[in-house]
């Protein structure tokens, strides 16, 4: 069996999902086994991520903790690596520059499900960087895939509802303002809402809508799996 790399810790939550989660699909799936995983927690300062993932500014001060961390999984014995979070996908080419391992690109894996659910207008939740850097739209346009972005305003709510998840806050009030940008953006026509930050699956269960709601976290972790037992 292959050994997945995780490099952990973007944010911590969803990290300790992923590895949770696949271990409850091996279960699931009845393998005769656990899976082989390895996670590297990446130790940058607080000022560092609220800095590259929420404001948008300075993020390749991540590059370094993302190249040394990728070095430690490959020398761990993993087979393969994920990076559970979109808006560092930004910096998978630097990464794959220093290691040998593949990385699975969540990117491409969230297009492919796109593809597959025949879903070609999309509305996307994701943070101030993912958002500015225009990190998904190049491979939407690529496949022909509309896309809609909240407004200012909604993304301003966004982005603090991502802050308060990050620092650890989980409650009703934070799934509402959520579920209403959830809405309006279906009242704008997209025939789905898609997670394309990983730590916003963490509030975004029971929301009510009549579109579906795609999570690029419950993506990334479906591919591991694949990728664990092929």
């Amino acid at each position: 069996m292959k050994t997945l790399g995780i490099l952990g810790g973007v944010g911590p939550q969803t990290t300790s999902k992923i590895y949770l989660s696949i271990i409850n699909l091996f279960k699931k799936n009845k393998e005769e086994r656990y899976p082989s995983i390895v996670i590297y927690n990446l130790p940058f300062s607080f000022v560092i991520e609220n800095e590259a993932i929420i404001d948008g500014r300075k993020s390749e001060k991540m590059v370094p903790y993302l190249i040394e961390g990728a070095k430690i999984l490959e020398k761990a014995g993993a087979d393969f690596g994920i990076l559970p979070c979109n808006t560092l996908h930004k910096y998978m080419k630097e990464i794959q520059g220093v290691v040998s391992i593949p990385f699975l690109s969540i990117l491409d894996e969230t297009v492919s499900k796109l593809k597959l659910m025949e879903i070609d207008n999309v509305g996307i939740l994701a943070t101030e960087t993912t958002v500015n850097d225009k990190i998904y739209n190049n491979i939407l346009e690529e496949k022909g895939i509309k896309f809609l972005y909240p407004t200012k305003e909604e993304q301003n709510i966004l982005n603090r509802i991502i802050i308060e998840i990050i620092n650890g806050k989980n409650n009703e009030s934070l799934k509402e303002e959520l579920e209403l940008i959830c809405s309006s953006l279906h009242k704008k026509g997209v025939q789905a809402i898609l997670l394309a930050c990983t730590d916003l699956q963490i509030i975004a269960s029971n929301i009510n809508l009549p579109i579906p709601i795609i999570d690029t976290t419950k993506i990334l972790i479906d591919a591991s799996v694949r990728e664990l037992t092929n």
